[in-house]
């Protein structure tokens, strides 16, 4: 049986300056690395996060994102990382597994806390409330078994969140 495969959504309009990439996101490739700003359901709030980075970006700097605005919620947060999370995979930095497990622990997540939420608003009772104790079991590349926690993932992302 043959699967079905999305097709890319058009620009929304021709001096759009994003492309659709294959995994769903908009992206544009800038000194020769493809970099992911936003789902294709949202090409507007993808172009705002390049307009925002784009400068930075350009000249070959670390984009510093604003992450300490008021409006930062919790679902930006989550696609801000879950972007980095796919340019390491795209460059192979990661596979797969990994950013299918950090993909659900961050859906899964923002669903508990409210994807509308803001991000300064959580507190320590938000995350005592998540179930970290939930373990994602992983064979080690020497064949060791590696249990990973969903406090792993994220710990990652929000270290992410302070890092810029």
């Amino acid at each position: 049986m043959a699967e079905s495969k999305r097709s890319k959504p058009k620009k929304p309009y021709p001096s759009f300056a994003l492309t659709a990439h294959a995994n769903g996101q908009w992206c544009k490739k800038i000194r020769g690395k493809v970099h992911f700003f936003g789902v294709w359901a949202e090409p507007d709030a993808a172009l705002d996060r390049y307009h925002a980075v784009a400068a930075d970006l350009h000249a070959g700097r670390e984009p510093t994102l604003s992450v300490a605005s008021p409006e930062l919620i919790v679902k930006e947060l989550g696609n801000q990382y879950l972007a980095y999370q796919m340019e390491r995979l795209a460059t192979g930095e990661i596979g797969g597994r990994w950013f299918e497990d950090c993909r659900r622990v961050v859906r899964h997540f923002a669903r508990r806390s409210g994807t509308g939420r803001e991000v300064r608003s959580l507190a320590a009772a938000d995350f005592q409330r998540y179930p970290l104790v939930r373990a994602i079991v992983k064979k080690g590349h020497r064949g060791e078994i590696k249990k990973v926690t969903y406090a792993d993932r994220l710990g990652a992302w929000f270290k992410l969140k302070f890092r810029c």
